[in-house]
């Protein structure tokens, strides 16, 4: 199998399928099919898939052209129906690990990504994943779903990690031009993956592992987010001691070494439990059915116990604390070691999911959850249907001994009369409604390894696993080591957008004006100049935070038409029109895009605050304030 795929991937013939066509995935596809390959990119949203074969790109940094003619001379085709990824030689896994309010990623997509391929596998492919993850996740996650069945890992199939690199809006560096880092979980894997990126990419760096090239990205990321918090912290300083931040590291960055320079802003780019929701726990004094709430509340007053504020969340660190927890790959129930549970406010959607026999779970509309749909999967509340089969415990672990009558009856083990189907350790239950109901407040707990626990009434919930940088932290506590550094970091930049709300509020004061009933014209609502992408923009947090307090708010972004905000709220972004200014008590620049019209902006506002130093060559302007 190895020199076939070999000699495939030499001669162009490898058919390449990329799951997931964004920022990454599409890139990434045009290049693979410009050297040659011929290349499916899987999508979910048919308009995107629709949209690829039209020929028409919705990716600013590739042109329609391009796709286009790739499209036309046959090299290049996008569909939803991942039964064809039986006929890839090469499956490149560049789906999202979106954020949580709580700076964890769902790695959902990843494991649908993964069962998709598991469901269509043969010999002969080589798999590589790209999307940022944990160290381990590859070998962990992966590399599980797809072994067996007689293939064996190096021989039969292939499984490495390569790192997307990816700089959106980034002229001077593209897909081709930036180093790829390859690690695979044999030296087969590794050379094969280290072959193919070659194909289309300029320099191709072989590391010892997946974990290795996995820890790369994380480095990366974490460098970023590490410098950054510093310079926002020293943005916070020169504030207080009434010096210009953008004069000094313009300054400093004269130096031709030992200096990089890196920019303040306004903050750098979860889902949980109802408070009521049952855990069966187990501590040194024996084996509890508690409300995670009520657990919550009593760790937090343990001064010996580790705790941490992370925005609006709490963290709580227990020392020997187990959830029942339910092993996929095994279907075996074990107790797990809690890691941490987190407890915060909370005002986004929430539903309660209720089974035919009348069994509920309420939680966070993207909370994870298992479904039996021909096998066992994880899905957000939010994508659930009524009819699916939700996967119930059958039977409690042996060793609770003492109390297990009372558990069995308080979690309802044993009364499977409306079951539909049963898998040794679980039956599963259909869904008969999904209704929004309104939380106030909200839990979340980190079991290790299996990622699971068994919740109210014994239904099995999915756990979220911690964002770069954010989850190399939490990765880190798994094996005793406290990332401080990296926490502390990612406090600082979470306050920044709590900062910039502080800061307009005290501009306006100034002017005897109150940010009650004030008109704020939002400039730039993307996380990054030049781009389209909002996701985890700071910009949406400080707009949220504003309309909360009363302000009457208006974006205007020329690369975005509107966008929602956590809560549901729905906001058009305006055009950049003479009134629009002059109207606006203050105008914030969030986010610099090359094609605003600045001189515009200062020319007719009574008052800015650029937070971003676009208005830099404005040196006399009276209105402007700066970060």
């Amino acid at each position: 199998m190895f020199n076939e795929l070999k000699s495939k991937i030499e001669n162009k013939k490898a058919n390449i399928g990329i799951i997931g066509q964004g920022y990454v995935g599409l890139p990434l596809a045009v290049e693979f099919a410009k050297a040659g390959f011929s290349v499916t990119g899987f999508y979910t949203d048919d308009k995107k898939v629709s949209s690829i074969n039209k020929g028409v790109s919705y990716i600013l940094d590739v042109p329609s052209s391009d796709i286009k003619e790739l499209v036309a001379s046959g090299k290049l085709k996008a569909t939803a129906d991942t039964r064809l990824l039986k006929k890839m030689d090469v499956i490149i896994i560049c789906v999202p690990t979106p954020l949580r309010k709580t700076k964890e990623p769902d790695i959902s997509y990843i494991l649908a990504a993964s069962e998709a391929i598991a469901e269509n596998k043969r010999r002969g492919q080589l798999i590589i994943l790209e999307s940022t993850t944990y160290p381990g996740t590859t070998e962990e996650v992966i590399l599980p779903k797809l072994d067996g069945n007689g293939l064996k890992i190096g021989k039969d199939f292939f499984l490495a990690f390569s790192p997307e690199r990816v700089d959106p809006g980034n002229p001077k560096y593209k897909t081709k031009d930036i180093t790829k880092i390859v690690g695979g979980v044999t030296p087969e894997c590794t050379e094969l993956a280290r072959l193919l990126y070659f194909q289309v990419i300029k320099e191709v760096i072989p590391v010892s592992s997946t974990r290795s090239a996995e820890m790369v990205k994380l480095l990366e990321n974490t460098f970023r987010s590490v410098n950054i918090a510093m310079v926002n912290e020293l943005a916070l300083m020169c504030h207080k001691m009434n010096l210009d931040v953008w004069e000094i590291i313009n300054a400093a960055k004269t130096k031709p070494f030992g200096f990089m320079p890196f920019y303040p802003g306004p903050g750098i780019g979860g889902h949980c439990l109802s408070e009521k929701e049952f855990l069966l726990l187990k501590d040194s004094s024996g084996v509890k059915l508690t409300r995670i709430g009520e657990v919550f509340a009593e760790l937090k007053e343990v001064p010996e116990i580790k705790k941490m504020y992370y925005k609006d969340v709490l963290f709580v660190f227990p020392q020997d604390l187990y959830a029942l927890s339910f092993d996929p790959n095994s279907r075996k129930l074990i107790f797990k070691k809690i890691h941490c549970l987190t407890g915060r406010k909370y005002d986004g959607a929430s539903l309660e999911i209720k089974t035919v026999d009348n069994r509920s779970i309420k939680v966070t509309d993207k909370h994870p959850l298992f479904v039996q749909n021909g096998k066992l999967s994880v899905k957000l509340a939010k994508d659930l249907k009524p009819g699916e089969e939700m996967p119930i415990i059958k039977e409690l672990p042996e060793d609770i001994i003492d109390t297990k009558l009372s558990f069995k009856k308080k979690l309802k083990i044993n009364i499977h009369s409306k079951a539909c189907r049963d898998y040794g350790n679980f039956v599963t239950y259909k869904i008969k409604s999904i209704n929004k109901i309104n939380l106030k407040k909200v839990y979340s707990l980190e079991v290790e390894d299996t990622n699971t626990f068994v919740s109210s009434y014994g239904i099995i919930s999915h756990n979220c696993i911690p964002l770069d940088p954010l989850y190399l932290s939490w990765k880190a506590r798994q094996h005793g080591f406290e990332a401080r550094f990296i926490e502390l970091a990612a406090e600082i930049n979470s306050y920044m957008p709590h900062y910039v709300v502080d800061k307009i509020t005290s501009i306006l004061n100034e002017k005897k004006k109150p940010l009650k009933g004030s008109n704020i014209l939002i400039i730039g609502i993307t996380y990054k100049k030049d781009i389209n992408d909002i996701r985890e923009s700071p910009g949406l947090e400080i707009v949220d935070s504003l309309i909360k307090k009363d302000a009457h708010v208006h974006c205007h972004d020329p690369l975005v038409s509107g966008f929602e905000l956590d809560g549901g709220k729905k906001i058009t972004t305006v055009k950049l029109t003479k009134d629009v200014i002059s109207s606006s008590d203050l105008v914030v620049i969030i986010t610099d895009h090359t094609d605003i019209n600045y001189k515009f902006i200062v020319d007719n506002a009574k008052l800015i605050f650029d937070t971003r130093n676009a208005l830099k060559d404005f040196k006399n302007a009276k209105n402007i304030v700066r970060l």
